[in-house]
């Protein structure tokens, strides 16, 4: 895996015509640290985090990943990865094709990337699984398909939108654990959004 870097958020501000979403956030988060964005649903979370992943541009300020400055670098150059609310798992692909997706996107060969697919797949406990599609897993493990696809790209932090929204509340309880323990073995800075105090 990749070397954790530090998450630096300097007099960030993001507007949307009218509408102020963030208001001059600072915020370092350290490298390797597992760090959760708390608040109710509208109050810039998750503007916050698209900000950091460069999914969403900055009206004002900038975000620095490790030492470099990465406001104005495309989402695929800046050493992070993000698994969205909704998994964003393609129906049409089995699991192998999911995981590896990005890596078909840069290029890589068909043999090395799904060998490397399958490699997450095992980190996840999932690659029994390797060969269904979405629609055949339940919500976890939908979730664990979504944090391999999202680890492939061996990023030096993760962002994670509301990872756990979806779950039932025993699943949940179990998934927090698993997501600190993943972090904790791999080392790299997660960030974690949610709305709610029981799961930060």
């Amino acid at each position: 895996m990749s070397k954790a870097a530090e998450i630096d958020i300097v007099s960030v501000s993001k507007i949307y015509g009218a509408t102020t979403a963030v208001e001059d956030i600072s915020l370092k988060i350290p490298a390797g640290t597992y760090c959760c964005l708390l608040g109710p649903s509208g109050c810039g979370k998750t503007s916050t985090l698209r900000m950091i992943a460069g999914h969403e541009s900055i009206s004002s300020g900038d975000v620095r990943l490790g030492n470099i400055v990465v406001t104005d670098l495309p989402p695929a150059r800046r050493g992070t990865a993000m698994m969205f609310q909704s998994y964003a798992l393609f129906p049409h692909l089995d699991l192998i094709d999911n995981v590896a997706f990005s890596l078909k996107m840069k290029g890589v060969g068909k043999e090395e990337r799904r060998a490397k697919a399958l490699d997450m797949l095992k980190l996840m406990q999932m690659e029994g699984y390797a060969s269904r599609r979405p629609v055949q897993l339940s919500g976890g493990q939908q979730q664990r398909v979504a944090l391999a696809r999202a680890l492939i790209t061996d990023p030096e932090a993760l962002l994670l939108d509301e990872p756990l929204s979806a779950l039932d509340p025993f699943l949940k309880i179990r998934m927090r654990a698993e997501l600190k323990k993943l972090q904790t073995s791999l080392g790299i800075t997660f960030v974690h959004v949610t709305h709610s105090q029981e799961e930060a």
